[in-house]
């Protein structure tokens, strides 16, 4: 269908209403919530008055110096309340695409409207990319099998298993990492993680849940007080280079297996584990009148960034 009533005559240049580009930005946000898994587990905060280069400040606060029994002379002493800033820098991000106005005014689809579903794909990608590039800049690093090093692993012994899971979970635990709602930790692994974990008869699948809440989007099950969400932006070396979750250095890694392996990572973070700032959220852009009006530039456009900010509160499982 034609987005616009009546007809162009020649030599006539359209250009795009801004309200209609406001309701195209909201298009892209809605088409990418589908497909984004880390976002939703971040610490968010909007500052819409930062620009490009500056740093949208994050406050977490220190837990004061423990109370205790008090004696029927003794008054109450005011304990001091402390807090540490920390700061995430915000860069712009975006993608474009070019949209003829032939095909605007003629097209039986709403050629704005898969410009934003596209669009909308690509901001969710590399939003999540941002955000799991971030969360795992962690230190924690568990090898399965007990591993020491990654070079230790063997290439068909060790995959990720539910005693990795116990593991990550009592370190986490002992850095007392709160969990998201008092509830749970979030894991985040590969398909191939998922399919060996899932044979564990302990595995309780996310459909036999006894407790009913709404579910993240790829959220597959739940053991030790962890759930697993299941996304391919989990970096692996098994995946195509074209991938998002491709990383060159796990590709065929040093493992002491009989060849080298392809090696996973999966991670497991509580709340405040990391951060995601934003000081434009995602808009539709228009690049005005090109070739004398017979074409569009559309494109997605935001201000963000993100960063771990808890270390303790997050730990990194390998595998093959």
């Amino acid at each position: 269908m034609s987005l616009y009533s009546g007809t162009v005559t020649a030599g006539e240049v359209v250009a795009l209403p801004q309200a209609l580009l406001d309701v195209y930005s909201l298009e892209i946000e809605h088409n990418a919530m589908p497909i984004m898994r880390f976002e939703e587990f971040a610490e968010k905060k909007t500052d819409l008055e930062k620009e490009v280069g500056e740093r949208v400040i994050f406050t977490t606060y220190n837990n004061l110096d423990r109370g205790g029994q008090l004696l029927e002379h003794e008054n109450l002493s005011e304990k001091n309340m402390s807090a540490s800033q920390k700061g995430i820098t915000v860069t712009e991000f975006g993608n474009a695409v070019g949209v003829r106005e032939k095909l605007i005014q003629l097209s039986y689809d709403d050629a704005l409207k898969e410009a934003a579903l596209l669009l909308g794909r690509d901001y969710a990608v590399v939003n999540d990319m941002m955000c799991r590039d971030a969360l795992y800049q962690d230190t924690n690093i568990y090898y399965c099998g007990g591993r020491a090093t990654r070079a230790l692993m063997q290439g068909a012994v060790d995959y990720m298993d539910i005693e990795s899971v116990r593991i990550a979970v009592e370190l986490l635990q002992t850095n007392n990492a709160p969990k998201y709602m008092s509830d749970y930790y979030a894991c985040f692994c590969a398909p191939h993680q998922v399919a060996y974990i899932k044979r564990d008869p302990d595995w309780i699948a996310a459909n036999n849940y006894a407790n009913t809440r709404a579910l993240f989007t790829g959220e597959l099950g739940r053991w030790e007080d962890v759930i697993f969400i299941g996304t391919t932006m989990a970096p692996n070396g098994a995946a195509a280079t074209s991938d998002p979750g491709y990383e060159a250095a796990l590709k065929d890694a040093a493992t002491a297996g009989i060849a080298n392996a392809d090696v996973y990572r999966a991670v497991i973070c509580g709340e405040n584990a990391f951060g995601r700032a934003s000081a434009l959220p995602v808009e539709m852009r228009d690049n005005g009148v090109q070739d004398y009006g017979r074409k569009h530039g559309l494109a997605w456009y935001a201000i963000m960034g993100a960063k771990l900010l808890e270390e303790n509160n997050a730990v990194i499982i390998e595998s093959v």
